[in-house]
């Protein structure tokens, strides 16, 4: 058997390991479940268990949960990336196994799509509160971001993950989103978050010396939904900024029913890179549908994203920047 494909099995084994022990299903029923979780599709993954497709070197996780989103479109993107990658999809809470620097051991680079955290649940004593992930994933992440030995790529809404219960998440990626409910990001409160769908945008390109950056010459057109939400700015290098103004009176559809958002003007960035830990970190706004995940210059913006957090260039950079940006919690050598 050649090394790749050994290795693709052993990748399918632990995704299934980690879905049996998160669900409690023996072994020999995860792949009838995972069936029944994810609808049929097209493309190179998702038949007969957890979808994956691809056969590149790069091995990335896909993780979802928490937001809405044509599985099937999306798949057929990460299919379209070319030979490159090869990618497994895990849905939180299973996920957070991968969290443990020896489970995520078989993977380059996670590929963040989830928006998780943002709904109240109720507590075994009886008040409610924000979904949180618990302490053992919070003291696993912090132990692989020290360990500098993944690269991780967020596109979207995952800025809206965990920001309720876990700060040193949102300071990771460099951001914070709810568009259902307040948030507090680096000490200070924030209204709802803004968000307005199918705007046509002029992507330009501030670092065009930049890995992620290259074959989009000075920028590019996309129809897509953005943001008007808390962004840090000075812990960030940016990448790519939108032609959109983000300021309330631009989002009508909150705008009309009384909502304003202190951020005036907000933030026009529209991609960044950042360390966490020692470990790289990109940031891709765009991404919200089909219309975009189709455009060709959103795709190769995707797919450079990978390759460069995969990178040992990318992992050099994060080593040598540990303190930018970096919760101090996570910083090598701290403590939660």
């Amino acid at each position: 058997m050649r090394g790749g494909t050994m290795r693709g099995t052993v990748v399918r084994i632990v995704v299934m390991a980690a879905l049996c022990a998160v669900v409690g299903l023996r072994a020999d029923q995860a792949p009838q479940q995972a069936q029944q979780q994810q609808p049929a599709r097209r493309g190179g993954g998702g038949r007969g268990g957890p979808p994956q497709g691809g056969a590149g070197p790069i091995k990335v996780m896909f993780v979802t949960k928490g937001h809405a989103y044509d599985r099937e479109g999306l798949a057929l993107m990460l299919d379209a990336l070319g030979k490159e990658i090869s990618w497994s999809h895990v849905e939180h809470p299973a996920v957070t196994t991968f969290f443990d620097p020896k489970n995520a051991e078989l993977f380059d680079v996670f590929l963040f799509f989830d928006a998780i955290g943002r709904q109240r649940m109720t507590r075994p004593d009886g008040t409610t509160g924000f979904e949180d992930p618990g302490p053992a994933a919070k003291k696993n992440l912090q132990a692989l971001m020290q360990a500098g030995t993944k690269g991780m790529v967020f596109l979207h809404h995952s800025l809206a993950s965990w920001n309720h219960t876990w700060p040193e998440y949102s300071e990771m990626i460099g951001g914070a989103c709810d568009w259902g409910s307040p948030v507090t990001f680096k000490g200070k409160e924030f209204p709802n978050s803004g968000a307005q769908g199918g705007v046509k945008q002029q992507i330009t390109v501030v670092d065009k010396s930049h890995p992620i950056t290259q074959g989009l010459g000075d920028g590019f057109s996309i129809v897509d939904e953005t943001y008007l939400c808390p962004y840090a700015e000075d812990t960030v290098h940016p990448l790519l900024q939108t032609d959109f103004k983000p300021i309330d009176v631009n989002f009508p559809n909150r705008y009309a029913g009384g909502w304003r958002h202190p951020e005036v003007p907000g933030s026009d960035l529209a991609g960044w890179v950042k360390v966490a830990g020692r470990t790289p970190i990109a940031y891709l706004q765009n991404g919200h549908d089909q219309v975009a995940w189709e455009n060709p210059a959103y795709q190769t913006l995707v797919l450079n994203a990978i390759r460069w957090a995969a990178s040992k260039e990318a992992k050099a950079w994060a080593a040598a920047n540990a303190k930018t940006g970096t919760p101090a919690a996570w910083r090598p050598g701290g403590t939660n």
